[in-house]
């Protein structure tokens, strides 16, 4: 091997090693107040705070903010993206909520919902949103709420956003 194609083979290891070592990352793209436009029928799901979901989902962004009206129906959401996640198809997430204490209507408290979920992966990047309805009235609680994604043992996103009954301004 010539001296300039082994200096070309070191380069392009050196550059496929860079490439392949970049720690998984992410970032918040949009945030704040979101409403619902169609679809998001509420569907059973025992991993979440009030066990149930919204499924098929379409909204619209109201506005960027991290104080939230209560309002019923309001979506407290945010969009997301992951970069160098090394899998192929779909990667499985750690998907973590911490809220303020409310009272399920079967007497269990929650504070929040730790579950895995499932997002497909394309050129190693992940786009998602993640949202919380207000739909219940026990869900219309002033505080604190934490949302992350975690890929394996790393946070890679976190949101926080406030809830607070609002003034007539507010509304």
């Amino acid at each position: 091997m010539s001296n300039g194609n082994l200096v070309q083979a070191i380069c392009d290891a050196n550059f496929f090693n860079a490439q392949n070592s970049e720690t998984p990352g992410g970032h918040i793209l949009r945030y704040g107040i979101f409403s619902p436009l169609r679809g998001g029928k509420i569907i059973k799901n025992e991993q979440t705070s009030t066990g149930k979901a919204l499924s098929n989902l379409v909204m619209t962004f109201i506005r960027e903010t991290e104080q939230i009206p209560i309002k019923k129906d309001r979506l407290l959401a945010y969009q997301y993206r992951l970069s160098n996640i090394p899998v192929k198809g779909y990667v499985e997430l750690r998907r973590v909520l911490k809220h303020p204490s409310f009272t399920r209507p079967d007497g269990t408290v929650t504070t929040g919902s730790d579950y895995t979920i499932r997002k497909k992966v394309e050129r190693n990047e992940v786009f998602a949103y993640d949202v919380y309805g207000l739909n219940e009235p026990y869900e219309m609680v002033e505080g604190n709420w934490t949302f992350q994604i975690w890929y394996q043992d790393r946070k890679l996103v976190e949101q926080k956003f406030t809830t607070y009954w609002p003034d007539e301004k507010d509304v």
